[in-house]
């Protein structure tokens, strides 16, 4: 019997470690489909997972995607690839993430794959449904007229009727107008275009939009005005609104740094070095858009590992936080071209049509985020977004959305003036690159300051105990027990009571000597100094009271002019004689 009992404590013993050590995650996709559940041990790193779903879905082009999570307190997270799961993933199992795109190309043209040009397809498209992706009226009759033609093809005016477009829903301000002109572009501009030409032509729209590659951080200015930061291959856009009111170019930041809630940007500002202030809700969302920062500089501004130096901010001795953005790939990988077209054909049906029988322009949820997304009605001029005259903010509406760094495939010699002035990717010969020295750990920087801090507590402790020990005639067993120690009264009588005694002498000396001297050098002056302040402002103040009553004195002067002056103006309107001429 007991024998039996032993072995069940022994099984339910062993499931509760097996629990421990393997967790359970689901990852959503953008495709809105079925997500991908993935088992991890308490020592997996984030690159685990991002390896599991890349080789999943069969991505090559990883360095652009990255895994996204939500922590208790609401703030978004990138999973770092470099850190422990357990150590970004609080709560308990199972825990849910989304892939999503974490840096969005500056040229279209650089993405080799077709697969990884349809991901960034889904995740524009995503971001111009939820509102993020701001435009005009005609653009995104463009762009919706750019994914009918993606979804099914040619116009057929056999089987399209009238109102077609209505069972899609493209983003917030779609409209009767927006769909009606979604159906003349199909009809002419997009006619023969194959769903990966409509999805790249989908692509060059949207890639001249400013909202393009936008996630957005909800900041306040040093006035109080709420603002929205947006990291993109440019640099740091400001947005207030819907409208863009600064640009900081990645060749103008100097740094990034954050401090509690502010977060802090160092730029050229009109060849001036200018330091911008911006305070975020929390402590944390400061710190993640100062990661972000860091890590979409290092992403589109520098090209080898060697250019991008580790990052310290966050404050105080020990509560400082370092960052360096890692990655592997040094030069673009040889890659074929293949296609996606079971997983389109896929997506379509279950991502892009929409109930027929709903409204043209339903209101949407999140999925991700369970936050309702914004669908207030455009009525929008040919060049600027307006909601029922109201100003468009597409940064209320966020979604429930770590890589390494591709290298740009080779430029042409034609366009390298302009790809360096638009993209900031100018580079140095091998030769030129200075290798900066390597800065100790921060783990042992901090063992040692630890340590530091350990002996002087243990230094301080110490000379108090020996103090209570040698000099008080506190009763207590523990005391009393130490005094008779022989050991404590041979070190009494050979080192304390002789340094005591040295100590008094130093004392008189010093009491003898060194303090008249103080006295008579720089106590005197500095109290005759004093004396002298303080009657020349005891001065000043009767001064400053005569000069009042002066000033009063010129008042009642005034009123007393002022009076006479309009004694003699009645006087003069009442002369007869001045009446009869």
């Amino acid at each position: 019997m007991l024998s039996k009992v032993k072995s069940l404590g022994r099984e339910k013993r062993m499931m509760k470690l097996m629990e421990e050590e393997t967790r359970c995650t689901t990852i959503g996709l953008l495709d809105d489909g079925d997500p991908i559940i993935c088992d991890f041990n308490k020592d997996s790193k984030g690159q685990f997972l991002m390896d599991r779903v890349c080789n999943m879905l069969n991505i090559l082009e990883r360095d652009y995607f990255g895994l996204r999570f939500i922590d208790g307190e609401k703030q978004m997270h990138w999973l770092d690839p470099c850190k422990l799961i357990s150590r970004q993933l609080k709560g308990g199992p199972p825990f849910n993430l989304v892939f999503r795109v974490k840096f969005y190309p500056a040229d279209i043209g650089n993405l080799k794959e077709e697969l990884t040009r349809y991901l960034l397809f889904l995740q524009l498209k995503r971001d111009l449904l939820h509102g993020r992706l701001l435009c005009s009226k005609e653009d995104m009759a463009m762009l919706g007229a750019y994914i009918v033609q993606a979804a099914i093809g040619n116009h057929d005016p056999l089987v399209h009727l009238h109102g077609y477009a209505s069972e899609f829903y493209f983003g917030p301000g779609q409209s009767e107008r927006v769909e009606n002109r979604v159906e003349q572009l199909h009809h002419t501009m997009t006619k023969g275009q194959s769903p990966s030409e409509a999805e790249e032509n989908f692509l060059r729209k949207a890639r001249t939009l400013e909202t393009y590659g936008v996630d957005p951080h909800s900041v306040k200015d040093i006035y109080g005005s709420q603002l929205h930061l947006g990291f993109t291959h440019e640099g740091l856009s400001v947005f207030q609104g819907s409208k863009r009111i600064q640009l900081f170019r990645w060749h103008d930041i100097g740094k990034f740094g954050y401090e509690g809630k502010t977060f802090f940007i160092h730029a050229m500002v009109n060849q001036r070095k200018l330091t911008h202030a911006y305070k975020s809700a929390t402590t944390s969302a400061s710190k993640h858009i100062w990661k972000c920062g860091l890590e979409h500089q290092a992403f589109f501004k520098f090209r080898r590992s060697s250019e991008i130096t580790m990052q310290t901010s966050g404050g105080m001795l020990f509560k400082t936080t370092k960052f360096k953005f890692r990655y592997k790939s040094l030069s673009p990988p040889k890659l074929q071209p293949r296609r996606a077209s079971s997983f389109r054909d896929k997506i379509y049906q279950d991502f892009f049509l929409s109930n027929p029988a709903q409204h043209s322009t339903p209101a949407h949820t999140d999925d991700d985020t369970n936050i309702p997304v914004y669908n207030e009605t455009f009525d929008l001029a040919d060049n600027e977004p307006v909601t029922d005259g109201k100003e468009v903010d597409f940064l209320d509406q966020t979604e429930f959305d770590n890589s390494s760094l591709p290298s740009p495939p080779p430029r042409n010699k034609e366009n390298e003036k302009h790809e360096v002035k638009d993209e900031c990717l100018q580079t140095k010969k091998p030769e030129q690159v200075k290798q900066k020295p390597v800065r100790p750990s921060s783990k042992c920087m901090t063992c040692i300051k630890m340590l530091l801090l350990f002996f002087n507590v243990l230094i301080l402790v110490s000379l108090a105990l020996v103090i209570i020990v040698m000099e008080t005639q506190i009763q207590h067993e523990y005391l009393d027990e130490i005094r008779r120690i022989p050991e404590v009264r041979e070190i009494k009588e050979l080192y304390y009571i002789p340094f005591r005694r040295w100590a008094f002498k130093q004392w008189k000396v010093l009491n003898v000597h060194y303090v008249p001297f103080l006295l008579e050098n720089y106590y005197q002056p500095s109290k005759e100094w004093v004396v002298k302040q303080a009657h020349w402002a005891e001065e000043q103040s009767y001064w400053l009271i005569d000069q009042s009553h002066w000033v009063v004195d010129k008042y009642h002067w005034a009123v007393e002019k002022a009076q006479m002056g309009f004694e003699y103006i009645k006087a003069e309107e009442n002369n007869p004689f001045k009446k009869k001429c």
